[in-house]
C-alpha cells in the first residue's frame, strides 16, 4: 500500500513555454510530455504520471473492495488522499477511479467494527461531495459521483449527515436536475426546428442517453438519502418538489418516470406523513398507470402503489383500494402481460395487488374475487425485488385461507400452485425461511395425491424448474 499511496499523491509535471521554443528539445514526447497551443504559450503536462496516479488510485479501489475490514488501517490516509481527487481535473480517469473508491473505504472502515470512525470520515467527506455535486459540469463524472455518493451513503449508515448536509445534497440534486430539464427542452426545440442533419441528431442521442443516465444517479442518492434518513430527509426535500413537480408534467416517459420513483421513495421511507405531498403525485401516479407508451413508467407507478398500500397508511387506502386496483387487475389480465416488453410492468402489478390485499383489504370491494383473479396471474419469474413479498402474501394466505385458493377436488388450481410455486424456487434466490415455506407447500400438496395423481402434475412441470430445484437442492 505504501507505494500505491505514493503514487496516488504524485502531482503532473506542468511546462509552460513561448510559442517559438522548441519543445521536444527538453520535453520529449517518449517520456510523456504533450503540449498545447493555448494562448499564444504552449502549455505542456507530463501524461506518464497521470496513468501511473491512475493505476494506483483504481488498485487502491480494488484492494479496499477485496480486503474489506482487513484495509481499515489505511483507510484514514486513503480517504485523504482521494477525495480531494473529486476535482483533479487532469485526468478523467483520476476522478473517476477516485469517486469509486471512497465508499468501498467507508465500508471497510463500518466492516471492522469501527462505526464511529466512519461517522467521523464520513462528516467531512459528506462537505466535499455535496460542493462538487452541485458544481459539476461534466455529466459523465456528475453521474459517477452520485453513484458514489449513494454508495457511500448506504455503507456509513442511518442518520448520519446534518440538517444542513441533507439541505445541500437537495440543493445539489436540484441544480443538476434543472440543468437536465433545461436541456431536455432546448433538444426538443432543436429537432421541433427541424434542421439537424444526421451527426446533430446522433450527438443529441449521445447526451440524451448519457443526462438520462445522470438523472438515474440522482434519483439513487435520494434513494439513499430517504433509505438512511427517513422523515428528517423530508423538510430538505421539499426543496426538490417544484422540480419533480415539471418532471411529472413531461411529455417524455422518462422523465416521468424519474419523477414517480422519487416520489415512491418518499411514501417508502417516510410513511404515512407522505400524505402531506400526495396531491403532488397521487392524479399522475393513476394516470402513468395506463401509459400505453412505457413499460418502464408503468412499472414505476405499480411499484408506488404498492408502497402506498405497505408503508402509506389510512391516507392512500380509497386511491390504492378504489381508484389504483382496478387498473392493477385490468394489467395482469391483459393479452399481453407476459410479453418481454411487459413482464416487469405485469410482476410489479402482481405484487402491488398483493400488498393491497394484505395491508388494505378491508378496503378492497370482493376481495375474494381479487385474490382469485391474483392468483391465476401467477407465478412472477424475472423481477426479484418483487418476489419475495408475492411469495410472502401467497404462503400466508395458503396457512390463513387453505380454501381461498384451492377448493377440494380443484385439480386445475392444485396443478397451478405446484407450477407456481416451483417457477418461483427455480427463478430466484429466496430467504431461507420462506424458501422452506414454499418447499413445504409444494411438499404437502403433493403428498396429498396419490403415485398417479403426482406423477401426472409432476409431468407437467418444466424439466428447466424441477432440474434447477434439484440443482439447490429442494427436490
Amino acid at each position: 500500500m505504501p507505494p500505491l499511496l505514493t503514487a496516488a499523491k504524485q502531482q503532473p509535471d506542468f511546462a509552460v513555454l513561448e510559442a517559438d521554443e522548441d519543445a521536444e528539445a527538453n520535453y520529449a514526447a517518449e517520456d510523456g510530455w504533450e503540449f498545447a497551443n493555448i494562448g499564444g504559450q504552449q502549455i505542456g503536462i507530463r501524461t506518464t504520471l497521470l496513468e501511473e496516479k491512475c493505476e494506483a488510485v483504481e488498485l487502491i479501489s480494488t484492494y479496499a473492495r477485496d480486503l474489506g475490514a482487513g484495509f481499515v488501517n489505511y483507510a484514514g490516509e486513503t480517504l485523504e488522499t482521494l477525495v480531494p481527487l473529486f476535482r483533479f481535473y487532469f485526468h478523467e480517469g483520476v476522478r473517476a477511479a477516485a469517486a469509486a473508491a471512497v465508499p468501498h473505504v467507508l465500508a471497510s472502515v463500518r466492516a471492522a467494527g469501527d462505526e464511529a470512525a466512519a461517522r467521523q470520515a464520513w462528516g467531512q467527506i459528506c462537505d466535499r461531495y455535496t460542493s462538487v455535486l452541485g458544481s459539476e459540469e461534466d455529466d459523465t463524472f456528475t453521474l459517477q459521483l452520485f453513484s458514489s455518493f449513494a454508495e457511500a451513503l448506504t455503507a456509513v449508515g442511518a442518520n448520519s449527515m446534518t440538517e444542513a448536509q441533507l439541505e445541500a445534497l437537495a440543493a445539489a440534486c436540484i441544480t443538476q436536475m434543472t440543468k437536465y430539464h433545461q436541456r431536455m427542452h432546448e433538444r426538443a426545440a432543436a429537432r421541433a426546428a427541424e434542421e439537424l442533419d444526421e451527426d446533430d441528431e446522433e450527438q443529441l442521442a449521445e447526451e440524451e442517453l448519457l443526462e438520462g443516465l445522470a438523472v438515474d444517479e440522482v434519483a439513487k442518492a435520494l434513494h439513499a438519502a430517504f433509505a438512511t434518513h427517513g422523515t428528517a430527509f423530508a423538510p430538505a426535500f421539499r426543496g426538490v418538489l417544484p422540480v419533480a413537480h415539471k418532471y411529472l408534467q413531461e411529455q417524455d416517459p422518462a422523465a416521468r418516470q424519474w419523477a414517480i420513483c422519487v416520489f415512491d421513495d418518499l411514501v417508502e421511507f417516510t410513511g404515512p406523513a407522505s400524505a402531506t405531498y400526495a396531491g403532488e403525485f397521487l392524479q399522475p401516479i393513476a394516470q402513468a398507470l395506463r401509459d400505453a407508451t412505457s413499460a418502464d413508467l408503468r412499472q414505476a407507478a405499480a411499484y408506488g402503489v404498492g408502497v402506498m398500500a405497505q408503508y402509506g397508511g389510512d391516507a392512500y387506502s380509497d386511491f390504492v383500494a378504489r381508484v389504483a386496483l382496478p387498473v392493477l387487475v385490468e394489467t395482469i389480465q391483459d393479452g399481453e402481460a407476459r410479453s418481454e416488453d411487459n413482464v416487469f410492468a405485469t410482476e410489479n402489478a402482481i405484487s402491488a395487488i398483493a400488498k393491497i390485499l394484505r395491508f388494505q383489504g378491508a378496503r378492497v370491494p370482493d376481495a375474494a374475487a381479487v385474490l382469485r383473479v391474483w392468483f391465476a396471474a401467477l407465478p412472477i419469474t424475472h423481477d426479484a425485488d418483487e418476489a419475495a413479498a408475492v411469495y410472502e402474501y401467497l404462503v400466508q394466505v395458503l396457512n390463513e385461507q387453505p380454501d381461498a385458493l384451492v377448493a377440494a377436488g380443484d385439480s386445475a388450481a392444485l396443478q397451478h400452485l405446484v407450477k407456481a410455486v416451483v417457477a418461483g424456487l427455480a427463478a430466484f434466490e429466496l430467504a431461507p425461511e420462506l424458501t422452506q415455506a414454499l418447499v413445504d407447500v409444494m411438499q404437502k400438496t403433493l403428498q396429498a395425491l396419490d403415485d398417479s395423481g403426482r406423477a401426472a402434475l409432476w409431468s407437467g412441470i418444466p424439466p428447466a424448474h424441477q432440474q434447477a430445484l434439484q440443482a439447490k437442492g429442494l427436490l
